[in-house]
């Protein structure tokens, strides 16, 4: 009898109430095989994923017909713990998935008993040997990811998942999963990258198929033009008048500085980029800014106010924060709701609200569930109800993750818009192409401290610096914007 070495889906279909999310989706990918499958926003990636690892419908409702057989046998009707004996799964919210307290335990509760063998690997092949006691808390969203893939590969599947697998990851993290991609084909394994590109992945796929719609092909998605926000607002540019100051800062958690004597200083109406590895204290030096934290030693400005003096609260009429994990931050029940909360309580005009939700894309959305919506549009969410309460600074982390083609047009668009209306906007991304495409000036931090700060195509276009620093290098190099 022939042994079927292989996972073939064949007219898979999926919707949620009456709404078709997938439609006749229909691929195969054999042991030792790479396939990935690239789409928009929205195009129902993740949905794929959950039908593929039995999330769907076992643990999220949903109507799921076809069939998906992995080495001969038929998975569809199956629990989920059929599906376990196969696929394993990293999911795009990959922090649904970290079950321990610290690094070891979490890898721990992934292994035999006594697998001491394949812990030392897991923690050697996936660089967390220097966090193994940390408290998972204590970790960046890139570590934090590393770690699920490090989690989930320990458990040996037979076919791998990897919703997203290079969001929020450095270069460095990047050619990480990409050796992990090579290692996993070498050992006998099929794998599934679903994303909306593959940079850094290139040379491990062996195949692509693009989700258009709910439905795969091969060929190019199309993209469109599209507007930037029309706020109604002076423009207040030239002017040289410091917004935020950091002054000898450091601040560490436990016991070692995670920040180290930053001085750093931003201008009225300037769009700052800071990139740096995962771990190096990007998100940290961000919350500092929304004074969230507070430096251990030296000082923090904000339109000339002390935040070691403020609150929270009171530096939110100034600075707002898209997070990079921004469905922790969800209060309401409608996506108009969303936008239109932070407004209310800083009792500001809700003209905004529709505006802001039409130029991303989410007016359609207006009655949904924030909960309901893809990453892409989860992030678009969280951007829309800051630029609603017109904040004079904006920091977005990570803001690309999950985004199309045609989506970060939008981004790139609306981020134009503001700085010319004089705000200030401070992104962190490890995204070096969409860096070069809006910032006026690149910081990079390394291990807590800034060791590059200037004109973006000067810093990217030096190769020692960014490999020195795990910087993604950029596509294409120009001074020009796009």
């Amino acid at each position: 009898m022939e042994t079927l070495n292989y996972l073939e889906v064949t007219g898979l279909s999926c919707k949620y109430s009456s709404e078709w999310v997938l439609r006749d989706i229909s691929f195969k990918v054999g042991k030792g095989e790479a396939l990935a499958i690239l789409g928009r926003s929205a195009s129902g990636k993740t949905t794929l994923a959950y039908c593929l690892s039995g999330i769907i419908p076992n643990r999220i409702c949903g109507t799921v017909s076809g069939s998906i057989v992995a080495d001969g046998e038929e998975l569809i009707g199956k629990p989920i713990r059929e599906f376990n004996k196969s696929i394993g799964i990293v999911l795009q919210n990959y922090e649904l998935q970290v079950f321990g307290l610290t690094v070891e335990e979490d890898l721990e509760l992934s292994l035999c008993d006594g697998d001491d063998e394949r812990l030392e690997w897991a923690l050697e092949f996936f660089d967390l040997k220097k966090y193994r006691d940390y408290y998972v808390h204590e970790l960046s969203g890139g570590l934090k990811h590393r770690l699920v893939l490090a989690s989930t590969i320990v458990t040996n599947p037979k076919y791998v998942i990897l919703d997203d697998p290079v969001a929020n990851l450095d270069w460095k993290s990047k050619k990480m999963v990409a050796n992990m991609i090579r290692m996993l084909k070498e050992n006998g394994k099929g794998v599934i990258v679903l994303g909306r590109r593959l940079k850094g992945l290139e040379d491990v796929i062996d195949k692509v198929l693009y989700l258009l719609g709910g439905a795969t092909e091969n060929g190019n998605t199309c993209l469109s033009d599209t507007a930037g926000l029309n706020l109604n607002a002076p423009s207040k540019l030239n002017d040289d008048r410091h917004v935020v100051e950091f002054n000898q800062v450091y601040y560490k958690y436990n016991s070692e500085y995670v920040l180290k004597n930053i001085s750093l200083k931003i201008k009225r109406g300037e769009v700052l980029s800071v990139m740096g590895p995962n771990g190096s204290g990007k998100t940290t030096l961000m919350k500092h800014i929304v004074g969230l934290l507070k430096p251990c030693k030296g000082s923090v400005l904000v339109n000339g106010i002390d935040t070691r003096k403020a609150s929270p609260a009171r530096l939110a009429r100034h600075v707002g924060i898209v997070f990079q994990d921004p469905e922790k931050y969800f209060v309401s029940e409608t996506v108009w709701d969303e936008v239109a909360f932070g407004v209310r309580n800083l009792k500001l005009d809700e003209g905004l609200v529709e505006e802001v939700l039409n130029m991303l894309g989410l007016i359609y959305k207006k009655n949904s569930s924030p909960y309901s919506l893809s990453m892409g549009e989860k992030i678009k969410l969280s951007i829309a109800s800051v630029i609603a309460m017109n904040p004079e600074i904006l920091i977005l982390d990570e803001p690309t993750t999950g985004q199309d083609n045609e989506t970060l047009k939008q981004i790139i668009a609306i981020i134009n818009k503001i700085k010319n209306m004089g705000k200030t906007i401070v992104i962190v991304t490890h995204d070096s192409d969409f860096a070069l495409s809006v910032a006026d000036r690149i910081v990079i931090l390394n291990d807590g401290s800034i060791i590059a700060d200037g004109n973006p195509a000067r810093i990217l276009n030096d190769s020692k610096l960014i490999e020195d620093a795990g910087i993604e290098p950029p596509s294409l190099m120009s001074e020009e914007k796009c």
